[in-house]
């Protein structure tokens, strides 16, 4: 729970930074992020997607859309996961948004394997990994692959453990995998890591 408290905590600061020119309020920011934090994967969904599609064409990939592109697959994710829509269904609404800017929830750092954490893959950071999950771990959500558009050294890597990490990338794919626990897989690439 504090985990994802402190996620949205960040992501509010890095979505209200960039604010100026909003297409949304603060009633209804404040009402997705209590969708979210409640587990309301279906009210989030749907409100996350009614401000996606009041963002121009032309800030498509813009710091707020892709936020807001992350909280919409977050929660679709959580509606797969509950078995509210099918793999199927999941793939066709998610799959609009290959090729555009994302802005992962932020996550600590650690050379451990674990939940909601960025973790190496093959012990080397030119691809890492975050395990999303429900608040409690009990579902997963999807396997976020980030491949850095500037590779992370491994031992300031190391030297960060502990510290939250913001990623924001371009979804280069997703599929809607698992069968007992169906999930996504992600892979946003040209990602940049920036310390919260």
């Amino acid at each position: 729970m504090k985990k994802l408290f402190i996620t949205l905590i960040v992501l509010l600061f890095i979505v209200s930074s960039v604010k100026s020119q909003s297409k949304y309020t603060d009633a209804e920011w404040n009402k997705l992020v209590g969708f979210l934090s409640a587990e309301q994967w279906g009210d989030a969904n749907t409100l996350s997607l009614q401000i996606l599609k009041r963002i121009p064409a032309a800030e498509i990939d813009s710091d707020d859309a892709a936020a807001f592109r992350y909280m919409y697959i977050y929660s679709e994710a959580g509606l797969m996961n509950e078995r509210k829509v099918t793999k199927e269904q999941a793939q066709k609404k998610i799959t609009p948004h290959i090729g555009h800017k994302v802005l992962l929830a932020a996550h600590p750092i650690t050379s451990k394997q674990g939940f909601n954490s960025i973790t190496l893959v093959n012990d080397k950071t030119d691809t890492l990994m975050v395990t999303a999950t429900n608040k409690t771990a009990t579902q997963i959500f999807s396997f976020e692959y980030i491949i850095p558009k500037k590779r992370f050294p491994l031992d300031e890597f190391k030297n960060n453990e502990g510290k939250f990490y913001g990623v924001i990338g371009r979804i280069k794919s997703i599929k809607a995998g698992g069968d007992m626990f169906p999930r996504f897989q992600i892979y946003v690439d040209e990602a940049e890591m920036v310390a919260r």
